[in-house]
């Protein structure tokens, strides 16, 4: 089956109600928040073995690939996007790729959200089996889900009755008020729009013709430049950002006529807010979930997460908390939805608490802010990984200058090359083009004090980069 398939996953969101864990640079779909993988790993794993890791294919920020998730995208197939445009021209895009890289072939996509937890691996297996019959028969397959409450967080799919196992759609729903989704319920025939979609590449595609014509004018001039030898790559860095922002369902599934849904009965959330991550977590005898460095007394029904502190709570009832080293939640449980609030808010200050975490993942490595001062420097804890190294670069704003606390360094600045061991320092003036390397088998870490009228990350002029960065 694997060679008739292909997967898309959609690995482009924010994430932003599950701050302050997930942040703008490294959200949700990368985070281990259920298991031992992360949702990204996860979501491909359960593929696994209808479809293969290397018929998989992740479309993601460009950022992305070379930030904070480098580590959890490296060596996968990807579609880089250079900006967000939704999810009918990533697939869109994904489809018309599909066949183009693979002398005109036609295959089956299954398309998924990287963020969404299926617990029931089977029974989604079996549903996918069935979509893929269906979809080879030439109609748009989507999964629905069994609603087992009346949820207003999520979009509804009503069809008609079932036929051998499969209900045609006849419309979908926005959002709706408590009342409309508990009538939904009642009446029945009606699903959770779970996002899952199934299809051949062709058959999206004509529908993307006809439906959102302004996004396939801007992909056939595309097909024709990597069709005439361009790498496709570029090209979609140069013409991407000319597509329009829509959504599948609202450009294509809600339109056409030709929607089967397959029902869904596998373990599914959306993992949308904490209320859902507490809802799927295994909760203690008094209804807590706990994680990290927490000592409860006499609490009930609480989410409790630390990442780093001691959380210490006495008689709390439905309350949700989430520790990082630089932020702290509180919410009344059932309000978690409204995080999003607090993030955008976030965006209108001068901080960056809603874009990166104290530490920073990088292809490299990681760096941890220590402090951070108004008064023209930073400390910063730098970690190398065996074998890696940084960009060659230069600052004009900042001179720095390293101590190296474990292993052993390899520091390039100007035309001179030396070796700094532990308790060895070196200075890098304002200016000079430098390098820092791992050539040992252990970790490398260093103290970084920066000194300058602009300490921000974005002043780096690079030269030269491993890792594609620009």
């Amino acid at each position: 089956m694997s060679d008739e398939l292909r997967a898309v996953i959609l690995a482009g969101g924010s994430g932003s109600r599950l701050w302050p864990l997930s942040r703008q640079q490294l959200p949700k779909q990368f985070l281990n928040l259920n298991g031992e993988e992360s949702m990204l790993g996860a979501t491909i794993s359960r593929l696994s073995p209808l479809i293969e890791a290397e018929d998989v294919w992740v479309v993601t920020g460009e950022s992305h690939a070379t930030g904070e998730a480098f580590s959890e995208l490296d060596g996968l197939n990807k579609i880089l996007e250079p900006c967000g445009r939704n999810t009918a021209p990533a697939i869109a895009l994904s489809a018309a790729l599909m066949q183009d890289l693979n002398d005109d072939d036609d295959p089956v996509m299954v398309v998924l959200p990287a963020d969404h937890i299926v617990s029931k691996r089977e029974s989604f297996q079996a549903c996918l089996k069935q979509a893929v019959v269906v979809a080879n028969t030439g109609q748009l397959v989507t999964f629905g889900i069994v609603p087992d409450q009346p949820e207003t967080g999520f979009g509804y799919i009503q069809t008609a009755a079932a036929v051998d196992g499969l209900r045609q759609v006849l419309r979908f729903v926005e959002k709706p008020k408590q009342k409309a989704a508990r009538k939904m319920l009642e009446d029945g025939n009606y699903y959770w729009n779970s996002g899952m979609f199934v299809w051949k590449a062709s058959v999206i595609l004509a529908e993307i013709q006809t439906h959102l014509p302004e996004i396939w004018s801007v992909l056939q001039l595309m097909r024709e430049r990597w069709n005439g030898g361009e790498a496709w790559q570029e090209v979609i860095r140069d013409d991407f950002n000319k597509m329009p922002d829509i959504s599948i369902d609202y450009g294509v599934m809600e339109k056409s006529n030709n929607v089967s849904l397959v029902t869904a009965d596998i373990g599914w959330s959306d993992v949308g807010s904490w209320d859902a991550v507490h809802e799927m977590a295994e909760h203690d005898e008094n209804g807590n979930d706990i994680s990290g460095n927490v000592l409860a007394i006499d609490c009930k029904n609480s989410l409790l997460r630390s990442e780093s502190r001691l959380i210490a709570a006495v008689g709390l009832d439905d309350i949700i908390v989430v520790e990082t080293p630089d932020a702290i939640l509180l919410a009344k449980a059932g309000e978690s939805q409204r995080v999003r609030e607090l993030v955008d808010s976030l965006k209108q200050g001068d901080q960056n608490y809603h874009v990166e975490h104290v530490t920073v993942r990088r292809p490299w490595g990681s760096y941890t802010v220590l402090e951070e001062s108004g008064d023209g420097y930073k400390l910063k804890r730098i970690s190398v990984l065996p074998g890696a190294k940084l960009s060659l670069q230069a600052h004009q704003h900042r001179s720095e200058h390293w101590v190296v606390v474990t292993g052993t360094a390899t520091v390039t600045c100007g035309d001179l090359v030396k070796v700094v061991p532990r308790n060895g320092s070196a200075y890098i003036p304002i200016g000079e083009t430098h390098r820092l390397e791992n050539r040992g088998k252990v970790m490398l870490q260093l103290i970084e004090v920066q000194v300058g009228d602009y300490l921000e990350e974005d002043d780096i002029e690079r030269f030269e980069d491993t890792y594609g960065r620009c």
